[in-house]
């Protein structure tokens, strides 16, 4: 079973789970941290509230004429003592023994501590309610009197709320910016790897010159000379395989023009000797033998890494046209075939002998494959403004199914001749890649046949095909 491969994690999103996770916990740490530095001074702000209104309602006691403790606050005070529903106030005026003077009479006293100045504080729970207590001792005529006051926590407790939440907001306001400047660096700081990304992104695959290292941070650094080795070390096997096959073919032509000398020669002295066939056969496969070596010395210099920006120039395609029909007639007039054209004038930025070379590849091909009285027709010009070369034929033409196999080196298709050595529409294939070109075989604009066509870049754009990447189609 094919399972599919994970997704590759990036080094931005690495970089901020790491920051994430302890800005987080920082922020916790920072909201506790702030709660427990105010929840004592909002607390000691209640209870001096809460002090105040005690006090308040000892200085409103009074002893009456008669003897008696007058206090002027009603048994449920009204507000501004309780300011809305959530608040409830209770207080209580008492002697030392117990006995309640005014007030809540079963409102519990607050014990009295040492050192307390005079006011004790107490959370207690009244009435299944949890209340905030103070109990004021004082003497008023000589009696002393204990003076206790209770709310509930409700207001402290909403403002230690609004702290909370108001520090939350603040953190976290604080953490985004932090993260926001994190992802900015983090972003700046990848910049040098993206522009070495697009580096090798907009290389064409046979472009093996090192990568540049003047902006690579340093942690990347081996990595980029690791690879840039790697691509000298290929460059330098194909510019080795690439010269094995040149010099090959080369030495092999020298004693091949030799030997097929010594056999003409030989032919004329044995004419009409029972050798004279074998003669012939000798002298046919030499022939192949030297258009093998041929081929194979136009291949080694079709590959796109043998040529240099400086190799191409502005080439006419329609002056090209008529040099290879030129070179090619004869051979088209001993099979009786209509060898024309259909030319517009365009350019191309190209190398003009590779060019050539790939022409005389795919009318060679024709010429083989075309019956006798067969036509063949070679056309350049531009559709929708991209400049185009094409050979059509009359031939069999090309099935489907072997359309991309013929582009293979010493592919032999069904209806291919002794003559071939299968290297023809290979040596076009990497002709059209080294100039940035798509070459494809299509059906014939007659009714059989094939059409072969070169699709060149759009003009304008001299960019050496080397350095562009190759865009399949």
């Amino acid at each position: 079973m094919k399972t599919s491969d994970p997704s590759p994690s990036s080094i931005r999103r690495r970089l901020l789970s790491y920051l994430l996770a302890p800005l987080s916990l920082l922020l916790v740490i920072g909201v506790a941290i702030d709660h427990q530095v105010i929840v004592n001074p909002i607390y000691s702000a209640f209870d001096r509230s809460l002090s105040r209104a005690a006090l308040a309602i000892a200085a409103h006691i009074r002893r009456t004429p008669d003897g008696q403790l007058d206090i002027p606050v009603p048994d449920r005070p009204l507000a501004p003592l309780r300011s809305n529903a959530h608040e409830q106030f209770f207080y209580r005026v008492s002697t030392l023994d117990g006995r309640t003077v005014a007030g809540t009479a079963d409102l519990p006293l607050v014990a009295a501590e040492k050192n307390s100045k005079g006011l004790d504080y107490a959370d207690v729970t009244y009435r299944g309610t949890a209340l905030r207590l103070v109990s004021y001792r004082t003497t008023e005529a000589g009696e002393p009197l204990v003076v206790t006051a209770g709310e509930i926590p409700f207001r402290r407790d909403r403002a230690l709320h609004r702290m909370d939440v108001s520090f939350g907001i603040n953190n976290s306001i604080q953490m985004l910016l932090m993260l926001s400047t994190a992802l900015l660096g983090i972003n700046i700081a990848l910049r040098p790897l993206r522009r070495l990304r697009e580096q090798i992104v907009g290389r064409a695959p046979q472009a093996l010159s090192p990568l540049s290292t003047a902006q690579v941070p340093a942690e990347v650094r081996p990595l980029v000379d690791s690879l840039n080795t790697l691509l000298v070390s290929v460059r330098d096997s194909s510019l080795a395989q690439q010269h094995f096959l040149a010099n090959a073919a080369h030495q092999l032509r020298t004693p091949l023009t030799g030997l097929k000398a010594q056999l003409e020669v030989l032919g004329q002295e044995a004419s009409g000797s029972p050798l004279q066939a074998r003669i012939t056969q000798l002298h046919s496969g030499i022939d192949r033998l030297a258009h093998t070596a041929n081929q194979l010395l136009a291949l080694a210099r079709a590959e796109p890494s043998a040529h240099l920006a400086s190799h191409f120039t502005r080439v006419e395609l329609h002056p090209l046209i008529a040099e290879v029909i030129s070179s090619s007639l004869d051979r088209a007039l001993q099979r009786d075939i209509d060898l024309g054209a259909e030319c517009q004038p365009v350019q191309v930025h190209g190398v003009y002998w590779l060019l050539r070379e790939t022409l005389l590849n795919l009318l060679d091909n024709a010429i083989r494959h075309t019956p006798v009285g067969g036509q063949i027709t070679l056309r350049c010009g531009t559709e929708a403004g991209q400049p185009f070369l094409e050979v059509d034929d009359s031939g069999p033409g090309i099935p489907l199914a072997e359309r991309e196999r013929v582009r293979e080196r010493f592919y032999h298709g069904a209806g291919s001749d002794g003559d071939s050595c299968g290297l023809g529409l290979s040596i076009v294939d990497e002709a059209a890649r080294a100039h940035g070109a798509h070459f494809s075989i299509l059906d014939s604009h007659g009714r059989h046949g094939a059409r072969m066509r070169i699709d060149f870049p759009l003009p304008g754009d001299d960019t050496p095909p080397a350095a562009r990447p190759v865009v399949k189609n």
